[in-house]
């Protein structure tokens, strides 16, 4: 089981198994959630969950062996509540990177099959948790609420109960209806995670794009109305962005056409045309709804002074066509 949990921790430093402490390790392979002091910024949140996931930080970041909250001395299981690709793994890295703990990360197939063995086998997750001052993150530990049968369910529930243990905490990012979660034991805290809007998909692109700088403009208001360029170059890039935010997308689909983007730039840095080709060429679907939209919003994006000599009906020329 630790030679499990060990090949199962993911962080930019080592465990030393003899000392029992973190160790830096040169050329260690590292996946995406090693720490990165910008995780909190990269979060396409709402200022309501970004203030429930700091609670909880709160409420969970205390020094190894310190006094601890109430709640940490039961345990903590936190419900990351959506559907795919709304951003439910990088609010886990965020909260990770955060309290600079490592990901302890279990997955469904990791779960023992009977309740009677998953308790024991619970129980030393929590325990190697506590020792390694990890955070456990139960991967689609939901897959089993897709059967009817009961002893599918049962096993979850053993599984939070043993995760109430002191000092543990555990994430569980999972797709569960309303009715499905009443069927479980009671989970510390809940965050619900909606299906990305334009707004947040529009931040998202921009941030894989490496420009903050307009994501914080643009998401000031519940339009691009309000959007300024300095110049019309600027001004350009962002009526790009917007027209490729609405094509619905989730997290993980964005994420991939950025890659193909990147690939088909040929070692340059990708633009908002290289995406456009993307989605073009996978045939992404684009509603009618969401056709119609897009050009309201487009005719809202005023260029700067310097890009009035540009034939504006040019620039809208593409969306007319489309609606």
């Amino acid at each position: 089981m630790e030679e499990l949990g060990l090949e199962r921790l993911s962080w930019i430093i080592g465990y030393d198994t003899e000392k029992h402490e973190w160790i830096t390790s040169n050329g260690l392979d590292c996946d995406a959630s090693v720490y990165d002091q910008d995780a909190w910024k990269k979060l396409v949140k709402d200022q309501q969950t970004k203030d429930l996931i700091q609670s909880i930080l709160n409420t969970i970041e205390c020094s190894p062996g310190g006094p601890q909250s109430e709640q940490v001395r039961q345990g903590l299981n936190i419900l990351l509540r959506g559907a795919q690709g709304t951003g439910k793994r990088t609010v886990i890295r965020a909260i990770c990177n955060m309290l600079k703990r490592p990901i302890f990360d279990i997955r469904a197939n990791d779960i023992p099959s009977t309740a009677d063995v998953v308790r024991p086998w619970a129980a030393k997750v929590a325990s190697l948790a506590v020792q390694w001052n990890a955070v456990v993150v139960v991967d689609r530990g939901d897959y089993f609420m897709k059967f009817p049968w009961p002893e599918h369910r049962e096993r979850i529930n053993v599984m939070i109960q043993e995760f109430e243990s002191p000092e543990c905490i555990c994430l569980w990012p999972s797709v569960l209806s309303d009715k499905q979660q009443a069927l479980l034991r009671p989970f510390s805290a809940t965050i619900n995670f909606p299906d990305l809007d334009p707004a947040a998909r529009r931040h998202r692109w921009l941030q894989l794009f490496g420009r903050d700088d307009l994501a914080a403009t643009l998401s000031s208001s519940e339009d691009a109305s309000t959007a300024t360029a300095r110049d019309a170059e600027e001004w350009t890039f962002i009526r790009e962005i917007e027209k490729i935010s609405w094509y619905e997308l989730d997290g993980a689909d964005i994420e991939d056409f950025m890659t193909l983007a990147r690939n088909s730039a040929g070692g340059c840095d990708p633009t908002p045309q290289h995406v456009k080709a993307s989605l073009k060429d996978w045939e992404a679907p684009l509603s009618v709804r969401s056709k119609v939209a897009r050009y309201f919003a487009l005719r809202e994006i005023h260029p700067p002074a310097s890009a009035h000599d540009e034939p504006r009906s040019q620039e809208h020329g593409e969306d007319v066509v489309s609606v």
